[in-house]
């Protein structure tokens, strides 16, 4: 081969590669970009004996997140789509702490969202303080969760003190309304940082509302038998029982009433157990008439129709009856959207984790939604008046301020219907109960 004709192959080689760079290098610069994720952690009860209620919360996480996502995602940080990371607490609060840690430290969210349990929230939201990454929680209802002094945790649903209050108001208009002559009440609870508390809050809101407080029975959660508690509430003989336990003790109590033959006129609780599917499905008519604290039922949906819209579609994805555990996650995961848009604005997450934290704390803080706003927004379906965070006691920090409930009764087809307060009632409340 002469020189010449050398040359003329090598220049040739060489275009090849240009060429071959260059359809390369517009390749990478023109095809889709995969977005950037942003983490959130999600600590729930998986496992356990309340793993229901954990389930419900993880279909919840999965529909918000997707809508939000499919929205277009943080348009603040350029698209960046949530990435969710869940844990476990087992119902354990050192397991559910360990959890926290980890997902801090070692996966990098910018937010922790749960924990249920409200033993389960007050490791959480310790672990989430000491490391300074916002602690947001849907559920959990212990009012002492508000008390610390924390600067981290933000909580979106009322508390117990509030139900509390909201069910003597209740039960004070029923009793006047309809002459019932009820006077005592007796208070049963499990022995956790969530029963004690509302054990409290009801005896110190009954008392304040004129009713004579009797007994106060505690039991270890889970117990074998509840027979010798249920004893001692029929030996006092209250007009009115307020309960304070999740699923697998409700449907113990329930079956253990009606098997020692007590009858109360009015039964009363605090929402968890007594409003889960496995709950109805177990203790069937025996259900009938007692009544829970709630904020969310599916009769609201007859009266609003984006309640109605967000029900069926919870229904045909999941293949359950939306409900009051599901609801508040779902909308929590919508409320962290808001506050994550504008903590965007200030900070990236990316190139300063501990700003962006910080960023989103401030965030939440100050993130306020009005009655109007909350009408208007399509996944605002729990009875919330909006969303500010403050206290409503001195020294109270982090708590929705907007937060408030509803009182259920299941009647004699097996449903729940709405009885309280009166704009969303579509029922009247039946009592005494008619044993």
């Amino acid at each position: 081969m002469s020189s010449a004709e050398r040359r003329t192959l090598v220049y040739a080689i060489i275009a090849i590669i240009v060429i071959a760079a260059a359809g390369g290098s517009a390749y990478y610069l023109t095809r889709p970009r995969k977005p950037k994720v942003i983490k959130v952690g999600a600590i729930f009860p998986l496992t356990g004996a309340i793993a229901e209620a954990g389930k419900l919360q993880k279909y919840a996480t999965e529909w918000a997140v997707e809508e939000i996502n499919e929205a277009g995602g943080i348009k603040s940080l350029g698209g960046a789509k949530i990435e969710v990371v869940w844990g476990d607490t087992e119902c354990d609060p050192s397991v559910a702490s360990s959890e926290a840690v980890r997902l801090i430290t070692a996966e990098k969210v910018v937010c922790v969202v749960g924990a249920y349990m409200s033993a389960c929230t007050k490791t959480v939201s310790d672990s989430c303080e000491k490391y300074k990454t916002p602690c947001l929680n849907p559920l959990s209802t212990s009012p002492a969760l508000t008390m610390r002094g924390l600067k981290w945790f933000f909580r979106l649903t009322g508390h117990d003190a509030l139900f509390c209050k909201q069910h003597w108001d209740f039960i004070k208009e029923l009793n006047e309304e309809k002459g019932l002559g009820l006077k005592t009440f007796a208070t049963m609870e499990e022995d956790t940082e969530w029963g004690v508390k509302s054990g409290e809050a009801y005896i110190e809101y009954g008392k304040a509302a004129g009713f004579q407080h009797l007994i106060d029975v505690r039991y270890h959660r889970g117990a074998a038998s509840l027979d010798s508690e249920v004893a001692k509430l029929k030996e006092a003989n209250p007009d009115i029982v307020c309960l304070t336990m999740y699923t697998p003790d409700a449907i113990l109590f329930v079956k253990t009433m009606y098997k020692l033959g007590f009858h109360p006129k009015i039964i009363i609780a605090q929402d968890v157990g007594f409003v889960h599917p496995s709950y109805k499905k177990e203790v069937g008519e025996m259900g009938y008439w007692i009544m829970s604290r709630e904020v969310f039922n599916w009769d609201l949906a007859t009266v609003s129709p984006k309640i109605k819209a967000k029900a069926d579609e919870y229904k045909a994805k999941f293949g359950l009856d939306l409900e009051g555990c599901a609801a508040r996650t779902y909308v929590a995961w919508h409320v962290l959207a808001l506050a994550l848009e504008e903590a965007g604005k200030k900070a990236d997450p990316w190139k300063d984790l501990d700003g962006f934290r910080a960023a989103l704390r401030d965030a939440l803080e100050n993130l306020e939604i009005t009655p109007e706003e909350w009408a208007e927004l399509p996944w605002a379906i729990t009875t919330y008046d909006g969303v500010k965070f403050g206290g409503l006691r001195p020294g109270e920090a982090g708590q929705n301020i907007k937060a408030w409930g509803i009182i259920v009764q299941m009647f004699d087809d097996g449903k729940y219907y709405t009885v309280y307060p009166e704009k969303y009632a579509t029922k009247k409340a039946v009592a005494p109960i008619p044993w």
